[in-house]
């Protein structure tokens, strides 16, 4: 039978498959899908983008092999190809990526256990966009990668969350697992950290934990901040850290804080940290945040209009990056879900909830004003050197709160308080372990406290 035939016999068979289907859902997702070609045993079908390629194989290809199977008694496997992508070009690509996903994970079988994180092979150098508020963490992140950067062993990524720190330590490690093959590197999180040290605590298995540790050439720790947590993991962590370093093994930390300002961190570590290249990664200006979008758009092979582009840049409430992609991958599902052009004002109306009409940002001082309000009581009262305990309470739930609500630092909270960071850390911690404990007098307190926040925001 002629190709020609083929497809036609199947246009046949798909129109029937569409009939079958009653969810309209799933039609949206099939309908646009297009015969390339018949060979054997397998269909090759054409999607319009990747996302719909992605989705469907994800979703409906077993679906569809089974409305095959049970209507017409045809056993075929279905491959789907990306539009103005050939079939084969596409099967080769996919087989090499597996391949040498496989190789990588033969390499690393020993430490990609329960207790890693796989590195995300879309967190890329490529894919990261380098602008003002990230350009030096980018570049020394570069450098550690082709091994430039061992003077400034470890690099220390801080900055608010969802800004891209991880990104960055990702594609360390992929351009480093791509590049120097024989590398062994290790990916691992606070959180995991600390539940990989007391199970083999409890299990006796220190002897394996630490050889772990010792066999590896690159580090790239998440979030460690979270070690803070416990001082027997801050002390193991110490040893570890400090081999690592001495056997001139690459160490890539990241954290949402300085080493100065993460709370009952042992100064050992926070010297250690210190020790290196400390790059912080910034909010995005308008600018980073299109070139972010048009950078996205360009690898996903997505389309979203320039106006529409530059009006989520302008006035998403969040700076995060990652929440910034969230929003338009959001935009990219509803349009092609619902088949509606992505205007301005289609997003105004749909997403609403994503965009600017925020409230107010109360800052320390509006806080410091509610509080003493609340207390009544003067701000020279707190700062004052006074112990009693009608200045000390508000003193330590102003310090609190402007420490919780505002990207205020401890050292520039210490300035307004005539106070240094130690003390201000003890006041957030004092307040921290009276809610854990459950004061009710500290936890009654803070919620008016809040509730008067809320109000002054109005």
């Amino acid at each position: 039978m002629a190709n020609n035939d083929k497809k036609a016999s199947w246009q046949h068979i798909f129109n029937e498959i569409k009939e079958k289907i009653t969810d309209e859902e799933i039609l949206k997702w099939i309908k646009d899908l297009k015969v390339v070609s018949i060979e054997a045993n397998t269909i090759t079908l054409e999607a319009p983008n990747k996302y719909i390629k992605m989705w469907v194989e994800d979703h409906y290809i077993d679906y569809l092999k089974d409305i095959l199977k049970n209507s017409y008694q045809i056993e075929t496997n279905i491959k789907i190809t990306l539009k103005g992508v050939k079939a084969r070009e596409t099967e080769k690509a996919e087989n090499k990526a597996e391949n040498h996903e496989e190789t990588i994970s033969d390499k690393h079988v020993s430490n990609n256990d329960y207790f890693s994180v796989p590195l995300n092979k879309y967190y890329t150098f490529e894919t990261f966009v380098a602008g003002k508020s990230n350009r030096f963490a980018y570049a020394a992140c570069m450098n550690a990668a082709k091994g430039f950067e061992r003077l400034n062993n470890p690099i220390y990524i801080h900055g608010d969350v969802g800004l891209g720190k991880t990104h960055l330590m990702h594609a360390v490690g992929n351009y480093i697992r791509i590049n120097f093959p024989k590398k062994n590197i290790l990916c691992i999180t606070g959180e995991l950290f600390l539940k990989e040290y007391v199970k083999s605590l409890q299990n006796k298995h220190m002897i394996e934990f630490k050889e772990k540790y010792d066999a590896i050439d690159v580090l790239l720790f998440d979030d460690v901040q979270i070690i803070s947590k416990g001082p027997a993991t801050m002390d193991e962590f110490f040893f570890l850290f400090s081999k690592l370093y001495s056997n001139d093994k690459q160490i890539i930390l990241t954290s949402n804080s300085l080493p100065d300002d993460i709370i009952d961190l042992d100064k050992r570590l926070s010297s250690r940290f210190q020790s290196g290249l400390i790059v912080e990664i910034g909010t995005p200006s308008i600018d980073e945040k299109i070139a972010i979008i048009e950078n996205y758009l360009k690898i996903n092979k997505y389309y979203i209009s320039n106006d529409v582009v530059k009006f989520v840049a302008e006035n998403i409430k969040s700076d995060s990056t990652r929440d910034l992609l969230g929003v338009i991958n959001t935009i990219v599902v509803k349009g092609q879900l619902y088949n509606v052009e992505i205007t301005v004002d289609y997003i105004q109306s749909e997403l609403k909830n994503f965009f600017l009409q925020r409230d107010k940002v109360l800052s320390p001082n509006e806080i410091i004003q509610i509080v003493c309000e609340y207390y009544n009581i003067k701000l020279i009262d707190m700062q004052s050197k006074s112990r009693a305990v009608n200045i000390v309470t508000p003193r330590n739930m102003a310090i609190y709160l402007i420490y919780k609500n505002t990207p205020s630092s401890l050292k520039s909270i210490g300035s307004i308080f005539n106070r240094d960071h130690s003390t201000i850390k003890n006041s957030i911690t004092k307040i921290e372990n009276e809610i854990k404990n459950n004061n009710e007098y500290t936890i009654n307190t803070l919620k008016e406290l809040k509730n008067r926040m809320n109000v002054f925001q109005r």
